[in-house]
């Protein structure tokens, strides 16, 4: 195995020695512990400061050494700091007290930061206190905490019904505290992605929730500063001003942070306890960057700037403080030594006597359990830290870092010896909860009823009639006449997806008859589009695909190379693929899944199974930089399997291309990778088995179709972010399976994003706050011939840039270097087309400047967007347009993309796409009249049970249900306060499949909202016995304290008869039939709960 590893090695030889190796960490590691003494570490850069956390950690505990991160804005920036950075700030800052090593850089020395009492604890809660939950709740507001409807980022609380949700910052994860009257019964830390509850703790700290203190007091002190600091400026003219009085947020808001405290401290002032070094630190300048900032930014009269004096400490005050600070030395203890990576076994064994320790680091999973599984040396597991363990050869998986020789202790390698990329290292998140995020209706938002057509929804209203109150959705019809529907007939409802380009939407009415006839009609259309349907089904079902499959051994082996974890999505994704290529039907299968979200690791599963089983496979790619990358990462992911993996694509010659086209036709190539240059190749695909089309959106219908025109039986694949209408269409038809990849990578933030118009003053500003950061940037530009006019205007705005181009008319040379410059960090700034907007995968770039936005597809919008924002730093993407005034529908396509920018929108956006095309793309002008008519979804509900009803499946038929108690069945405000939120759990509720999904949703309710109501109760109950009658195909269920009433179907089975038969043998004056078709039941029980109960036990004995 390790013969593998060696021969994959471009640098042959490893030279240690003081410039080159970590001797400075291994260094500074032992003072600390020898001194029993908290070290702070100055360095000149991130870069500097991310290498040594790196090799640190080898040594050292998580909680003993920390970065103290740079704020990532300009001096008087328009943005506040970023909350991930405030978040560990708090973090370092609160804990002081314990021993640590902190690595800061020198632009930190500058600020002037709030007192150390503003970022430790106010207070600790402990379970079992006695706390009103109001007054903590105005702790909370007092304390810069935002309320919100749930929790999801630091700064934020929320609070429903006996529950409070708060991420402080000196915590990992948020807080939910359960109150039972006054007293605090639980806390727990929960996931802010699932909302789910993790472990139980027993107290909990209060912090500050934000940099900047809100409070009352705060708040006065602000006001007065600024009146004595800008005592001839209007304070009416100032926006943060007035925002501050008004209690409002703003951004920007640090400009001003030396007026909300008393007294501002030094960071050397908060960090006086700690001993501090240098490692070769150059002279700071900076405070002439701030000067600069301050006379560039010094020009508006709403946003006057306090003087840079007053602000930030100046160069010769940061310099003597760096000029006391001992520069650290270390001993000539540190060997010369020669490790060569391409006899890696011989190079082990030779270690093996030279040094008492020596240990094997990789960033790559795979690698490191290779080397535990298949080296004939006898390798330990490092778990923990470097100097806890005794002599041995040890392996681990660590971040790279640079090697160590130390006397004859210690020899480190990293057998990914390059470090100058940066490796962002990941983990997947695996999403803990079923509960899915949907997408439910907004105020105003045009609704259809299924009964009375379309209308606007207007809301949740509490109505009380007869004693009883329950809560109602409002819609408004045409005349103002109003519709209460009540909340279990809300799978009566659907959102009217209309297209933007229809002006003119008329409203129906409940009293007239006009709705019926739309509806007739488009049922009838229904019917006639769901037998071309099936007919399009039989005539694929009919033609035989081979089966693929592959032994759980060797797809287990393979998947263990995957240097993360995977994702759940992922799994039940790969789980999906593996059955399908396992039939003898031709899989067809869409994964719509975000940027990032590990697509491309399903397809490569999917490539393995069909290789495994003799077949071979084509991933189709629209650009050659995404096909040079595929080529890239599937040759490296199966590097230890004898597969050969080629590429295809324009840059090749013809006469290359013929030996290529030969040489898959001969079977001597298992994986193609290819660009739309297979469509004019003599491609024999009798022995494909398997077709991957990623970003399938780019590809027209009947590129796609050509390959199956070819071979009919290919298991088909597509990957896509955010699939065309047309894809969309065949998966609401039931035509292509679908998975959905909804987990983002962890510590992934979800992007800033703008919609400004052009000028010279925001490329300066978001290009400089990423070069400040260390980042890179993407400024994109269409049109090639202004892209040197935009170069130069940038080398004259930001001194010492280095700016590239690219685009689609240089030669292919020319490309690949700037590329590979911009991937190493040679370039600041990548002037490019839309040539960028797949395949790159550059965690360092993290600022997208995208010029005349508004002629870019909303799509490819979002995908541009994606090449961003792929590490654990703060994107930001400017979509930028030349002028105020635009098109309209270029105007509703940017507020939609600046909209849509959390983690995950494609599939979404996806969504917003049909709604700005027209149903005429979706699902075919023949039926987009009557989908304008009656709105997209509930067409495709009729298409579905046209075509079960087609199928002679009308046992599976949905039925339409109603239950009815007479009593109070709702989700409270006082509960659950958020709109939004309860008519998600409505629609949760009433679309579950199962009597499990319902208790998902109480487990969920009781984790997210404390101890459920009766009302509450009810509603839940009532959905169960919803479900029971659905699958007794009983369409109505009515039930009082006198009787219960049920109303049987034609479709009751012969089976549930005879047990109704059994029942009134049992007791005739309990259980009867009456001459209406319905089963009755008399049950005096004044308890709506109990009586639900007993009707439940009763229904399950029918089955």
């Amino acid at each position: 195995m390790i013969d593998k590893i060696e021969k994959h090695y471009t640098q042959s030889m490893i030279n240690f020695n003081k410039a080159k190796d970590h001797s400075f960490a291994h260094a500074l590691c032992k003072k600390y512990q020898q001194d029993h003494k908290s070290l702070c570490v100055v360095v000149d850069d991130v870069k500097t400061s991310k290498t040594l956390f790196n090799e640190l950690r080898l040594y050292l505990k998580p909680n003993e050494v920390f970065i103290f991160p740079e704020s990532e804005v300009l001096p008087y920036d328009h943005f506040s700091t970023p909350q991930n950075i405030v978040k560990d700030r708090f973090t370092i800052l609160n804990r002081l007290k314990d021993k640590s090593i902190v690595i800061t850089t020198t632009k930190n020395l500058y600020e002037k930061l709030p007192p150390i009492s503003h970022f430790q604890s106010l207070s600790t809660f402990s379970v079992n206190d006695q706390v009103n939950i109001n007054d903590f709740l105005k702790i909370l507001d007092s304390n810069n905490f935002k309320r919100k409807d749930k929790v999801e980022y630091t700064n934020e609380y929320a609070h429903r019904g006996g529950i409070v949700d708060i991420y402080t910052p000196i915590y990992k994860s948020p807080i939910r505290i359960e109150f039972f009257d006054t007293t605090i019964e639980s806390i727990r830390f929960f996931d802010e992605k699932t909302q789910s509850s993790l472990s139980s703790i027993k107290t909990f700290n209060l912090s500050n929730g934000s940099l900047i203190p809100r409070n009352k007091p705060s708040v006065e002190l602000f006001k007065a500063r600024w009146r004595k600091y800008f005592d001839k400026k209007d304070e009416r003219d100032c926006t943060i001003f007035n925002k501050v009085s008004d209690g409002k947020e703003a951004e920007g808001l640090e400009i001003y942070l030396p007026f909300f405290f008393e007294n501002t401290h030094a960071f050397k002032d908060i960090f006086s306890e700690y001993e501090f070094l240098k490692i070769d630190l150059t002279e700071s300048l900076y405070f002439n960057y701030i000067n600069q900032r301050f006379n560039d930014e010094n020009i508006d009269i709403s946003r006057p700037l306090i003087n840079p004096k007053d602000l930030f400490f100046s160069d010769s005050e940061v310099n003597n403080f760096l000029e006391y600070i001992p520069k650290f030395e270390i001993e000539n203890n540190y060997s010369e030594y020669n490790f060569d990576l391409r006899n890696l076994n011989t190079s082990l064994l030779k270690s093996q006597t030279n040094f008492n320790k020596v240990i094997l680091l990789s960033n790559i999973a795979s690698n490191v359990n290779k080397l535990q599984e298949d080296s004939s040396i006898l390798l330990k597991e490092l778990n923990g830290q470097l100097n806890d363990v005794g002599d041995g050869i040890y392996f681990a998986r660590h971040p790279r870092i640079r090697p160590l020789a130390f006397r004859n202790e210690i020899l480190v390698v990293h057998i990914e010896a390059d470090i100058e990329k940066e490796i962002v290292d990941v983990v997947a998140e695996t999403s803990k909860t079923d509960i899915v995020d949907l997408n439910p209706f907004n105020k105003n938002d045009l609704v259809i009823h299924e009964k009375y057509g379309l209308g606007v929804y207007e809301g949740l209203e509490v109505v009380e009639t007869s004693s009883v109150t329950n809560e109602y959705v409002k819609i408004r019809y045409i005349g103002n006449e109003y519709l209460y529907v009540p909340l279990r007939n809300i799978n009566l409802l659907s959102k009217y997806h209309k297209s933007r380009l229809l002006t003119d939407i008329e409203l129906d009415s409940i009293s007239s008859n006009k709705w019926t006839k739309k509806k007739e009609k488009a049922l009838k259309q229904a019917h006639d589009h769901a037998a071309e349907i099936l007919d399009i089904e039989s005539r694929r079902a009919s033609s035989s695909s081979l089966s693929l499959k592959v032994s759980n051994n060797d797809f287990d082996k393979f998947n263990s190379y995957f240097p993360y974890n995977e994702t759940k999505d992922q799994l039940i994704a790969v789980d999906s693929i593996r059955k399908d290529l396992s039939l003898i039907k031709p899989m067809n299968r869409l994964i719509c899944g975000d940027v990032g979200f590990g697509k491309t690791e399903v397809a490569m599963r999917a490539a393995f199974i069909s290789v495994y089983s003799e077949k071979q496979v084509i991933v189709l790619c629209p650009s050659t930089i995404l096909a040079k990358q595929h080529l890239e990462s599937f040759t490296d992911r199966f590097k230890e399997s004898p597969v050969n993996v080629s590429l295809l694509n324009r840059h090749i010659s013809l006469k290359d291309r013929k030996v290529l086209v030969e040489k898959y036709n001969n079977k001597e190539i298992d994986i193609l990778i290819s660009t739309h240059a297979i469509f004019n190749q003599k491609i024999d695909y009798t022995n494909t088995g398997l077709l991957v089309v990623d970003e399938e959106h780019r590809f027209g219908i009947k590129q796609k179709d050509l390959i199956k025109s070819k071979q009919d039986n290919i298991h088909m694949l597509y990957l896509s972010a955010t699939p065309i209408p047309r894809t969309m269409n065949f998966v609401f038809s039931g035509l292509k399976d679908f998975s959905f990849l909804n987990s983002p990578p962890v510590n992934r933030l979800s992007i800033k994003s703008f919609l400004k118009v052009s000028d010279n003053t925001i490329l300066k500003e978001s290009i400089s706050r990423e070069i400040q950061r260390g980042g890179q940037c993407f400024i994109l530009q269409n049109n090639i011939s202004k892209m040197q006019g935009l170069k130069n205007t940038l080398e004259t705005l930001i001194a010492g840039v280095k700016i590239g181009i690219a685009h689609g008319q240089l030669n292919k040379k020319d490309i690949a270097g700037v590329m590979d410059d911009f991937g190493s960090g040679e370039i600041d700034i990548l002037i490019c087309t839309t040539i960028v907007e797949m395949g790159l995968d550059i965690p360092n770039a993290n600022t997208m400047i995208i010029e005349d936005s508004h002629k870019l597809g909303l799509a490819q919008l979002h995908q541009l967007r994606g090449r961003i924002g792929r590490s654990n730093k703060q994107g930001y993407c400017y979509f930028l347009i030349p002028d105020a005034v635009i098109p309209k529908l270029a105007s509703e396509r940017l507020e939609s993309i600046v909209r849509l920018s959390k983690l995950g929108s494609g599939y979404f956006i996806a969504q917003e796409d049909m709604e700005l095309r027209g149903s005429g793309e979706i699902l075919g002008d023949k039926q987009s009249g009557h989908i304008a008519s009656i709105g997209l979804s509930l067409y495709l509900s009729m298409l579905k049970s046209a075509i079960k009803i087609k199928k002679n499946d009308t046992n599976k038929e949905i039925i339409k249900t109603d239950v009815n108690f007479f009593d109070s069945a709702f989700i409270s405000d006082i509960y659950m306060p958020s709109t939004v939120e309860r008519l998600k759990i409505y629609k949760l509720i009433y679309d579950a499949d199962s009597h499990k999904d319902i208790q998902k949703i109480k487990f969920f309710l009781e984790d997210t909202c404390g101890r459920i109501p009766h009302e509450t109760s009810n509603l839940l109950k009532n959905a169960t016995i919803n479900q029971l009658i659905a699958d007794l195909r009983m369409p109505k269920l009515t039930s009082s304290s006198e009787i219960t009433s049920i109303l049987l179907s034609e479709a009751v089975s012969d089976g549930t008869i005879l047990k109704l038969l059994e029942l009134i043998k049992t007791d005739q004056s309990i259980y009867s039939f009456d001459n209406k078709n319905r089963f009755n039941i008399k049950l005096i029980e004044q308890n709506g709960s109990l009586r639900r109960d007993k009707i439940i036990n009763i229904l399950n004995d029918l089955f």
